[in-house]
């Protein structure tokens, strides 16, 4: 879900290794993004004035109309708006050093918190129940795997025919359609006995 902030963080990580990337885990990080104490109130509030920075840094550079950080409803964590755009490579670099600040929970893509994949899942089943047979569940960083068949069936679902499917299940997932992510499925292996 951290889609934005790894597109800007990118150069640094490639520039200079996995060390410039902030390795190691969040103390007190709990599974599904909450954390033990007081860590977590000082942590997202250091990321949330950081994000912040680095809107002002990428509007000043060309996109007026770049939003703020919010808190993603389905982790919990700070994160731009998944209706972001994408930041373009020439404000990259310039907003880098900003980024460069931003504490290293806020690079990991957190999974949605145990509410946040309830809500997915209901999803997914709402979506199955309405009609949608081969809907599938969300996997464990909360993206729907679609094979190819129901990638081109997209389309329908979301502009076409079979909107009021996704208009009567979306109510299911925290922020909406915009936190919805898909990824493609795995591909069966090929069972053929191939000379190989």
């Amino acid at each position: 879900m951290r889609r934005m902030i790894a597109l800007i963080v990118l150069s640094v990580c490639v520039a200079g290794g996995a060390a410039a990337c902030g390795g190691g885990g969040s103390a007190g990080q709990q599974p599904g993004g909450s954390q033990v104490g007081g860590a977590q109130s000082g942590g997202t509030e250091q990321a949330m004035s950081v994000l912040r920075q680095l809107a002002r840094c990428i509007r000043s550079h060309g996109m007026p109309s770049f939003p703020d950080p919010i808190i993603n409803p389905l982790t919990n964590q700070p994160d731009f708006p998944a209706t972001a755009p994408d930041v373009p490579a020439s404000i990259r670099p310039i907003c880098q050093p900003i980024a460069n600040r931003l504490p290293p929970q806020v690079l990991n893509s957190p999974p949605p918190t145990a509410a946040g994949m309830r809500g997915l899942v209901r999803f997914a089943r709402c979506m199955r129940s309405h009609g949608v047979a081969n809907w599938p569940d969300p996997n464990a960083s909360g993206e729907f795997p679609l094979t190819q068949q129901m990638s081109s069936q997209m389309a329908s679902v979301f502009k076409g025919p079979d909107r009021p499917v996704l208009e009567a299940c979306i109510r299911y997932v925290p922020g909406g359609s915009q936190y919805l992510q898909f990824v493609p499925a795995p591909q069966p292996a090929s069972g053929g006995g191939g000379n190989g």
